[in-house]
């Protein structure tokens, strides 16, 4: 009798309400808050953008609670399994996709800073709502198959929940890229994965975004050769320390921006409308005023951010707390640079280097 008993349908009344009420959460907050692909053409309010910070730490949970559930259905598999884990399967699977619902909405909220813009955002975002939709039906087919009993619909609640967590995964994985570079992931892979890494990001941002042109290294002009004349002699002189044709900013500044500064101010992600992965953007500043104003450093937004506390009230001093700041002898790299003139021509030449500099320097220029 109570083996039978064990197949009555179940209703989940309960649970089955609360779903339905995620799912309507879900779909009234998108309509609220249209996903962009694009600058915001308007401000927002401060309430938006305070729930969208929260945003990194609310996409742990999903991810901790899906993550999880991956194991939970390995177990779940036999139909002793499914009696024994079922029920606890499912409450994980409610409670990951509740916090998928609650990434993706604050996400949406944080791109409303501005800033978030290229190929990575639009795959992290396009992918997380897709993710996060095949989740929440995912969820319904389970329940409608524990409901049920129904073997066929729990296989199929599983494919389709398997595929739904690895579209959730590749969308946070260029959020990653967003966050820490492009090359965060692959930078230290074996290299038989790495280029397949590599290759499948470019496979995938192909559909996405124009393609870019190949970087190429920025040469100093050849300087005019002189006539030859009579060689006059002379005393002997030690030869100047020089590099070859290794430029100040290609070879020295550009590394410090894209070690401390270009996470936040690179073509994927403009934080406060500025830029630092090239000359010409790092010099034309963003919208909070003129980031490098050539010969005078004190007049220099990006050295007067990086100069204040890094407890500033106001939260301006960059980077913000938490990312890899700025030594002394970059600081002072910077300061030089920019006293120099901010040229993009200039020749690395370690003789003019000021002495206590130099050693930083000469150890970025070897990379």
């Amino acid at each position: 009798m109570s083996a039978h008993a064990s197949d009555e349908p179940k209703s989940f009344t309960a649970l089955w309400i609360a779903t339905v009420l995620l799912i309507v959460a879900f779909v009234l907050g998108l309509l609220i808050f249209p996903p962009l692909y694009e600058a915001p053409t308007a401000e927002a309010s401060s309430s938006v953008l305070f729930i969208g910070r929260f945003h990194p730490i609310l996409l742990h949970l999903p991810v901790g609670a899906l993550g999880l559930l991956c194991l939970m259905e390995l177990l779940c598999v036999t139909r002793r399994g499914e009696s024994k884990y079922g029920d606890a399967a499912l409450l994980t699977l409610f409670v990951g996709s509740a916090g998928a619902v609650l990434a993706v909405l604050a996400g949406i909220m944080l791109s409303r800073e501005g800033g978030y813009v290229g190929g990575n955002f639009t795959l992290h975002q396009s992918m997380g709502i897709l993710g996060t939709a095949g989740v929440l039906l995912a969820l319904v087919v389970r329940l409608l198959a524990m409901g049920r009993h129904s073997t066929e619909l729990l296989q199929a609640y599983r494919a389709l929940y398997f595929v739904s967590f690895g579209v959730m995964g590749l969308g946070a994985h260029f959020g990653g890229n967003m966050s820490h570079g492009s090359k965060f992931l692959t930078q230290h892979a074996p290299e038989p994965i790495k280029s397949q890494m590599i290759s499948m990001e470019k496979w995938m941002l192909s559909f996405v975004e124009e393609p870019q042109p190949e970087k190429t290294e920025e040469k100093a002009p050849e300087p005019p050769k002189a006539v030859e004349t009579a060689p006059t002699p002379t005393p002997a002189t030690p030869a100047p320390a020089a590099s070859g044709d290794k430029l100040v900013f290609q070879h020295i500044i550009l590394p410090i921006f894209e070690a401390k500064c270009n996470k936040c101010h690179n073509e994927e992600k403009s934080k406060g409308d500025l830029r630092m992965d090239t000359y010409e953007l790092s010099m034309q500043g963003g919208e909070n005023g003129k980031n490098i104003v050539a010969g005078k450093p004190e007049e220099s937004l990006s050295i007067t951010r990086i100069m204040l506390p890094i407890d500033d009230d106001e939260g301006e001093h960059m980077p913000p707390e938490g990312k890899d700041q700025l030594t002394k002898e970059e600081i002072a790299l910077l300061k030089w640079w920019i006293e120099q003139g901010a040229s993009n021509t200039q020749k690395v030449d370690l003789s003019v280097i000021p002495a206590d500099i130099k050693a930083a320097a000469e150890a970025i220029v070897k990379g």
